[in-house]
């Protein structure tokens, strides 16, 4: 009799799981959910292009629809508008789009691109790329790890980390739809590195175009494929020595990649008479020489590692890719420095409103193998330290979970959480009453200059 596979069974369960969570909540029968904040900017692309027939937004006014949806255009010298986010999204969201519009016609909604069919044509979206994402991440995992690491990991991440908020709550947020390319390019690397072929090679440049135009400075990703599997500088000499040897492929797949990116860079030619752009406002930017790196890891107001206190299992697995797994350990190693640099290098380095440090969520499949590292020398150990080792693990994933539960019921706030805030809400579902006394929001306008202090608070009259 054929046994089943726990990572399948697991992957299977996550899933239905996600999508009755969706279905309770049903957020997309408000019209004042889902298409919201940075969404807007996503999404913008479709309605305007295929309902409006205006890209360049000139007769959506003062760049809404309606009276509620906000596309945040950013006004050019020539008084221009264009379209804040790049288009990465709207390509991912565009065959849920279509379908939603069609369904509009059909059973009698308002085919303006926001109306309920288009709310939950984007849900469904989210939950499609997660599916992806977990199948592309299992089928690596499981070549490397066991069954139960591997059905452990594809239930933690998107469970019991802040991936179940951006894909349940804020489901069209970018995050989700990060991690299920970065999962797929992963995995096809891994392939691509064992059998070189054309169509592969296709695929990875198109991948990585596509990654990279959802968000710009994850083609750190690129650090993956350099350094995939390579345990020594012997090894690295020999991985150089193939590029050139497979030059022309190389070649092939920056071709590729530059072909994802050619109907942006008309959008901005025809906008800005620029190919390259720099849509975000003027003075959000990157602060280099001043990176945050404590306070996205650690502070009280959005500290990844403290809201999200399951994936310290996969920093601290890092050390046993070293012991054990070493071909993984010299690209995570490389690619989380960078990562955690860079990310903690924005201007908002707690990015805005948000449940805890939403910018890592995007690299989970990439954290994954770390932890399926360090998940895989807890169940060698003797049966003791084992149990010991497996209780601490699972307690720290519900407090994670318990996080969720918090940040709906607002005792964990999305921006102005200190010290005492935390502590006060420890283990408390809803906030105590004197909660918004001890909150502390953020100065944005000194944000803007790499200067991080409080917001002065107001005095009472």
């Amino acid at each position: 009799m054929r046994r089943f596979s726990k990572s399948k069974i697991a992957l299977f369960i996550v899933i239905l799981l996600v999508f009755a969570i969706d279905n309770n909540l049903g957020l997309w029968r408000s019209n004042t959910r889902v298409i919201i904040n940075d969404v807007c900017a996503y999404y913008a692309y479709l309605p305007a292009l295929f309902i409006y027939n205006d890209p360049e937004l000139k007769t959506l006014h003062e760049g809404k629809i309606g009276d509620q949806f906000i596309l945040w255009p950013k006004v050019t010298p020539e008084g221009k508008n264009v379209i804040t986010s790049s288009s990465g999204m709207a390509i991912l969201y565009f065959p849920f789009f279509i379908a939603a519009h069609a369904a509009a016609g059909v059973f009698d909604f308002s085919a303006t691109g926001y109306s309920l069919p288009y709310r939950y044509g984007l849900m469904l979206s989210s939950l499609f790329y997660l599916a992806v994402g977990l199948f592309f991440l299992r089928k690596l995992l499981i070549k490397y790890f066991v069954e139960w690491v591997t059905a452990i990991v594809i239930v933690v991440i998107p469970l019991t980390t802040n991936m179940l908020w951006y894909t349940v709550v804020e489901s069209p947020m970018s995050h989700v739809y990060s991690f299920s390319l970065i999962s797929a390019f992963l995995f096809l690397t891994d392939r691509w590195l064992e059998k070189i072929t054309i169509s592969k090679t296709l695929l990875l440049g198109l991948l990585a175009g596509l990654i990279v135009l959802i968000r710009p400075t994850n083609i750190l990703v690129l650090l993956l494929f350099i350094f995939w599997n390579i345990k020594n500088s012997a090894e690295m000499k020999v991985r150089f020595q193939l590029f050139l040897k497979y030059w022309k492929l190389i070649v092939l797949m920056i071709a590729a990649f530059i072909l994802v990116w050619i109907p942006q860079m008309l959008y901005w030619k025809m906008q800005t008479g620029q190919n390259i752009y720099y849509s975000y406002p003027d003075d959000q930017g990157f602060f280099f020489g001043n990176p945050q790196i404590i306070g996205t890891l650690f502070s009280w107001r959005k500290g990844w590692l403290l809201y999200t206190p399951v994936m310290i299992f996969a920093m601290i697995g890092i050390w046993f890719l070293w012991k054990n797994y070493r071909g993984f350990f010299l690209p995570v190693t490389i690619f989380t420095v960078f990562a955690v640099y860079v990310t903690s290098s924005w201007w908002d380095w707690w990015y805005g409103g948000s449940f805890g440090l939403r910018a890592y969520i995007d690299f989970y499949g990439i954290f994954a193998i770390p932890m399926a590292a360090f998940l895989s020398w807890i169940l060698r150990q003797r049966k003791v330290a084992r149990i010991l080792l497996l209780s601490v693990f699972i307690l720290v994933a519900l407090q994670s979970t318990f996080h969720h539960v918090q940040y709906h019921y607002r005792a964990i706030h999305w921006m102005a959480m200190t010290k005492e805030a935390y502590l006060d809400s420890f283990w408390r579902i809803r906030p105590s009453e004197k909660f918004n006394e001890l909150i502390r929001e953020p100065d944005y306008q000194l944000a803007r200059k790499g200067i991080y202090r409080y917001a002065e608070k107001p005095k009472a009259e």
